[in-house]
């Protein structure tokens, strides 16, 4: 390794591209041109004399000496971030930015009111939101790349993550309005034959379902799949077939069905890590969600 020193916008410029899989798009992302990139991932690769990418038309890959560097690259960018933060904290003001990583649902649903309170009591807070599935914010929270998730919660919180539920949802299945029947064996029988719309495989809140189908002996395939509710809700309601959704999500278009068994529940709070520096920003944005007020 050349004895050059690493620079933080080179590590920056690195873990952005890993993220995102191009130099332009990272560019994008950090406000700066791609040849300013470039230059920031070549001056890398000269300190560490090894190649990072490997190039495959618009896209790059990394190469094992960037996967290996990836790690360490986080940690050193959330400690400096950290750094930051506590000085911006010794004159006791609530101020900063915040990154925030949150799901569509909670923050069409859950988030208007607390974030127009915060903004009125904190104008020194600036937010920064990035809105991804729950499971891509945890793991935004744990890599450094967001202060603060608000997701759906997870059976198993990763060891290095401290959560807390803030708001339950309760799962039941619907259809389009006009298309119901009226009792819990109706209901199943729907489920059985009926083209199943669903959260992703992959996601907590599709666990949950599964569970509960799985204890009434159902297995569905899901039809349709869907990361956001509210395009699930709009599959359901144009009748294309049934799905659950959180019971404050039903609309005139649609039908909840009688649910024969214990309710179809899912925990939704916030995830930090369990070990970083703890910004007043934070405590803030924890404490109006929490309804407590002031931290």
């Amino acid at each position: 390794m050349r004895p050059e020193q690493l620079s933080i916008e080179a590590l920056q410029a690195f873990v952005a591209v890993v993220d995102t899989g191009a130099f332009s798009v990272a560019a994008e992302h950090l406000h700066l041109t791609q040849p300013a990139i470039s230059k920031r991932i070549q001056s890398l690769e000269n300190t560490l004399e090894r190649p990072l990418f490997e190039r495959q038309g618009r896209r790059v890959r990394p190469t094992e000496v960037a996967e290996r560097l990836l790690p360490e690259a986080r940690e050193i960018l959330a400690r400096l971030r950290a750094i930051e933060q506590q000085i911006a904290d010794l004159d006791r003001a609530v101020h900063g930015r915040l990154r925030l990583a949150t799901s569509h649902h909670i923050a069409l649903h859950r988030l208007p009111g607390p974030l127009a309170t915060l903004r009125g009591r904190y104008p020194g807070v600036e937010m920064e939101l990035a809105f991804m599935d729950s499971e891509a914010g945890i793991q935004a929270v744990l890599h450094g790349d967001a202060d603060l998730a608000l997701a759906t919660l997870p059976d198993d919180l990763p060891a290095e993550a401290e959560a807390r539920a803030v708001w339950t949802d309760e799962l039941l299945p619907m259809v389009a309005r006009g298309r119901a029947d009226s009792t819990p064996a109706d209901t199943l029988e729907r489920l059985h034959r009926w083209p199943a719309i669903l959260p992703p495989a992959d996601s907590t809140t599709r666990r949950a379902i599964d569970r509960a189908l799985t204890l009434r002996g159902l297995h569905p395939a899901a039809a349709q799949e869907s990361p956001y509710l509210e395009v699930i809700r709009m599959m359901i309601a144009t009748g294309l077939g049934i799905g659950f959704l959180p019971r404050d999500m039903a609309t005139d278009e649609l039908t909840i069905l009688p649910w024969p068994g214990p309710p179809v529940r899912r925990s939704l709070g916030w995830v930090r890590h369990a070990t970083r520096y703890r910004p007043r920003a934070q405590q803030a944005v924890i404490a109006e969600l929490e309804g407590s007020g002031p931290p």
